[in-house]
């Protein structure tokens, strides 16, 4: 599924050959929010990426959308349902919206929102009850927009006590 919309810019499902580029994507949007900076990593999280997003869409269990530009990729965002707690032991299904991110110089031309509203649609498709994401300051109204409110959610971060480097 290809749609042209916005000056030129076409959105589609992304192909896994293209996982490496939307772990940057993922990444560069955690560094300009200053979370999860790279040296917190571990050394082979963009095999770790690739490996979870692979297994996830064969399942059909993720969706990663892409907003492009003649060859290059410009934006993208992604969906994944429930995978465990507490969908399996109530049964509703819910989603996660993730690394929604545009390239800088491509943004407030609508471009997140589109993203968005595909993965939103790949979770009514799979008759998601309801879907949850982490919105920076910056993107909340984006959000907003599309019907999402803020919940109680709360956190605790205790990696500034003593670094986490619980690789594999």
């Amino acid at each position: 599924m290809t749609m042209p919309v916005n000056g030129g810019v076409e959105f589609r499902a992304a192909r896994l050959a293209e996982l490496p580029e939307l772990a940057e994507f993922w990444l560069a949007m955690f560094e300009e929010i200053g979370q999860n900076p790279r040296r917190d990593f571990c050394s082979d999280w963009r095999e770790g990426f690739a490996r979870y997003f692979e297994r996830r869409i064969a399942a059909d269990e993720a969706a990663y959308f892409v907003a492009q530009v003649g060859a290059k990729l410009v934006g993208a965002a992604a969906g994944v349902l429930s995978d465990g707690y507490p969908s399996e032991i109530h049964g509703i299904s819910y989603g996660y919206v993730l690394g929604v991110y545009v390239l800088p110089e491509y943004r407030a031309r609508g471009i997140a929102t589109k993203l968005t509203e595909l993965t939103i649609d790949f979770f009514r498709r799979r008759n998601v009850a309801w879907i949850r994401l982490h919105a920076s300051p910056f993107v909340r109204s984006i959000y907003t927009r599309l019907g999402f409110v803020e919940t109680n959610e709360m956190k605790l971060d205790l990696s500034a006590a003593s670094p986490i480097r619980a690789c594999r």
